[in-house]
């Protein structure tokens, strides 16, 4: 999605995808050691401010200044040292060999899906080894994806351009695996859930989540 639509989605006071961390991130940040970890397309936060609270040494990065600033503060509030970045994660140079934990919760979806190839390539170079990718994305179960295909100019396979101009990318059974192929591979499901975030009405997504190791 561009900047635009995000900085509306965050504009209101409420949280559009809640304060508490992904399941995902809480349930396996744990396993990475305690030193810098990276978070592309943090939104407002969650995910970093629960890392910065685990003591990593956290950069946030997000195109949405709405996001990054709403983050800023909570950190600010909560006491916490956490960087903020504005931009976009496309742009966004991660060091190598750098990180020992690197989040990319619910951002594929949002570029093109040989975009979201460059910046996995990215991550695996900025890991350093023994350090660890969390991600997620949605899949062609996803009810949205035969919507796609029949009302959006299909850019690439599976991956979308909208009326409103925005980008969205649903992905196929394991192809998030191949995005890390290089990594050893610790953990991964493919499912479906019923979604009731604060930011908009119950419905449904086909997910894929991974956690992957550099070795």
């Amino acid at each position: 999605m561009t900047k635009v639509t995000f900085d509306q989605k965050y504009a209101s006071n409420k949280l559009y995808w809640g304060a508490k961390p992904s399941n995902l991130v809480k349930n396996f940040a744990k396993l990475a050691k305690i030193d810098h970890a990276l978070d592309l397309g943090m939104g407002e936060g969650r995910d970093s401010i629960y890392l910065a609270k685990e003591q990593f040494k956290v950069t946030g990065v997000d195109q949405s200044e709405v996001g990054v600033e709403k983050c800023r503060k909570r950190a600010e509030k909560l006491g916490l040292k956490l960087k903020t970045v504005t931009d976009d994660v496309r742009h966004f140079k991660i060091a190598k060999n750098k990180y020992s934990l690197i989040v990319s919760s619910s951002l594929f979806q949002y570029i093109t899906k040989s975009e979201a190839h460059q910046v996995a390539s990215d991550i695996i170079a900025g890991l350093k080894k023994g350090g660890l990718i969390i991600a997620s994305v949605f899949t062609y179960d996803d009810p949205r994806y035969k919507e796609f295909k029949k009302k959006c100019n299909e850019l690439e396979p599976g991956s979308f351009l909208q009326v409103s101009g925005d980008i969205y990318s649903l992905y196929d059974c394991r192809e998030l695996m191949s995005f890390f192929d290089s990594l050893r591979l610790l953990y991964y499901t493919e499912y479906d859930y019923y979604e009731t975030h604060a930011g908009k009405g119950a419905h449904w997504h086909g997910v894929a989540e991974l956690v992957a190791k550099k070795v």
